[in-house]
C-alpha cells in the first residue's frame, strides 16, 4: 500500500512538474501569447462593436413617386416613418435612381406608378414595386419588411375609412378590418438583434480555434527545437507519458477558464447578451468541451513539423469549423453525412446546446445528451492521445527518434 501511495505522489509530482514547464513555455513564448491571450481579448470586443447596433436601421431608399398624389406622399411618409428605411432622394425616373444604387448611394428603390390614388379610389388594387439588392442579404430581408408591413398599415387605413363610411363606430371597422388579432412575442432575443444571435457562437469558436492553434503552435516549437518533453530517463517514460499529457492539458486548462472568463463573463455583461442560465451549468458544459479541444489540440500538434504549419492548418480549419456550429446555416439544412462529420470538432456539439442553456434557460436536463456526447468526445481524445504518445515512445526505443 505504502508502494502505491508512493506511486500516486510522484505522478502527482511530474503531473505538476509539466504544468509548470508547459505553463513557462506558454508564457515565454509571444506567439503563444498573442494567440492564447490578447487575440481571445480581442476578437470578441471588436466583433461585439461592429454588431453593437445589433438590427439594421435607416437603410437609404429612393422613392420614384409617378402619382405626385396625397395618397402617394401619404404612403411614402410610411415608409420613411419606419425603422429600416430612410428615404434619402425622390429621382424624377427609375434610370436616376438606378444610378443612384449601382454608384452604392442608396441600398433601394420603391416605384410608385402612376395612377396610384386613382386605384385606391376606385377600389381597385394598386401596384408597388420595391428593387432591392439581394445580393446582401440581410438589407434584402429588412426592406421587404418595411414595404410589406406599410403596405398592411396603409391598406388597414384604407379598409378602417371604408367601413366607417358605412356606418360603423371606429372600434367596430377595426374589428372588421382585423377579425383575428395576431400577437407575436419575441422570446429569447428580445431585441431581434444580430449580434445577440451571432456572437456567443463567435465567441466559443474564437476559443477552440485559438487553443488549437495554440497548442499546435507550441507542439511546433518542440518539434523544431528537437528537444524531449519527458524529465524522467529514457527507461522509465513510459510511466511519464500520462502525467505528462495531465500536465499539459492542466496549463492550457488554465488559460482556458481566464478566456472563458473574460468571453463568457465580462463580455456578455459590457454588451447585455440574453443571460437565463446558472452559471455553474454554463461551466458544467464547457468544461468537458475545453478537455476535449485541449487533447485534440495535443494529438494535432505531434503532426506539425514547424510552427508555422500549425496557423496554416487551423486558419483553413477556421471557416469550416464556423459553419460545421450552424450559425451561418442550419444543421438542420446540411447533407446528414456533413452533420455527422461536424462532431469531430466539439465546437459543433456544444454550440447548439450552450444556445438552449444560456438564451433559453432550458437547464442541464435539457442539454443531457449533448454534454454525454462532450464528455465521450474528451475521453476518446485523450485515450487516443495517449495511445499515440505509448506508440511513439515504442517506435523511438526501436529506432532511437525522439519522442515529440
Amino acid at each position: 500500500m505504502k508502494r502505491f501511495f508512493q506511486h500516486i505522489f510522484k505522478g502527482l509530482e511530474l503531473t505538476f512538474d509539466h504544468f509548470t514547464q508547459e505553463l513557462k513555455a506558454i508564457l515565454s513564448d509571444q506567439g503563444a501569447i498573442l494567440i492564447l491571450f490578447i487575440a481571445v481579448v480581442v476578437y470578441p470586443v471588436i466583433y461585439s462593436i461592429v454588431y453593437l447596433k445589433e438590427t439594421i436601421t435607416d437603410m437609404p431608399i429612393a422613392v420614384v413617386d409617378q402619382d405626385h398624389s396625397a395618397s402617394s406622399r401619404k404612403y411614402a411618409q410610411m415608409l420613411d416613418a419606419s425603422a429600416e428605411m430612410n428615404i434619402t432622394s425622390h429621382p424624377t425616373d427609375m434610370k436616376a435612381a438606378e444610378d443612384l444604387l449601382k454608384n452604392n448611394k442608396i441600398d433601394g428603390v420603391v416605384f410608385i406608378p402612376e395612377g396610384f390614388q386613382k386605384q385606391i379610389m376606385n377600389g381597385e388594387q394598386a401596384n408597388v414595386a420595391i428593387y432591392a439588392d439581394a445580393a446582401y442579404f440581410l438589407k434584402y430581408r429588412n426592406q421587404l419588411l418595411a414595404v410589406t408591413y406599410s403596405n398592411s398599415y396603409f391598406s388597414a387605413g384604407i379598409s378602417v375609412i371604408k367601413y366607417m363610411a358605412s356606418g360603423q363606430s371606429y372600434e367596430q371597422a377595426l374589428v372588421s378590418n382585423s377579425p383575428i388579432d395576431a400577437q407575436s412575442h419575441i422570446l429569447y432575443n428580445p431585441s431581434s438583434g444580430y449580434g445577440s444571435f451571432v456572437m456567443p457562437g463567435i465567441m466559443l469558436i474564437v476559443i477552440q480555434q485559438t487553443l488549437l492553434i495554440g497548442i499546435g503552435l507550441m507542439g511546433g516549437s518542440f518539434s523544431e527545437s528537437k528537444k524531449s518533453p519527458f524529465l524522467l530517463d529514457p527507461q522509465k517514460r513510459k510511466h511519464e507519458i500520462i502525467p505528462h499529457l495531465w500536465g499539459k492539458a492542466g496549463a492550457y486548462l488554465l488559460v482556458s477558464l481566464f478566456n472563458v472568463a473574460f468571453t463568457l463573463v465580462m463580455v456578455y455583461h459590457w454588451f447585455n447578451y440574453t443571460d437565463n442560465a446558472n452559471f455553474l451549468h454554463v461551466m458544467m458544459l464547457i468544461f468537458p468541451f475545453l478537455v476535449a479541444v485541449i487533447f485534440l489540440g495535443i494529438g494535432i500538434s505531434t503532426l506539425f513539423i514547424h510552427r508555422e504549419s500549425a496557423i496554416t492548418f487551423m486558419v483553413f480549419l477556421s471557416p469550416i469549423a464556423l459553419f460545421f456550429t450552424g450559425i451561418s446555416w442550419p444543421t438542420s439544412a446540411m447533407p446528414e453525412w456533413l452533420t455527422t462529420l461536424s462532431k469531430i470538432l466539439p465546437g459543433s456539439t456544444l454550440i447548439p446546446a450552450y444556445y438552449r442553456l444560456r438564451n433559453m434557460g432550458v437547464g442541464l436536463k435539457g442539454i443531457k445528451h449533448e454534454m454525454l456526447m462532450l464528455y465521450i468526445q474528451a475521453a476518446i481524445y485523450m485515450a487516443m492521445t495517449i495511445v499515440y504518445y505509448f506508440h511513439r515512445l515504442s517506435r523511438s526505443r526501436r529506432k532511437e527518434i525522439p519522442v515529440l
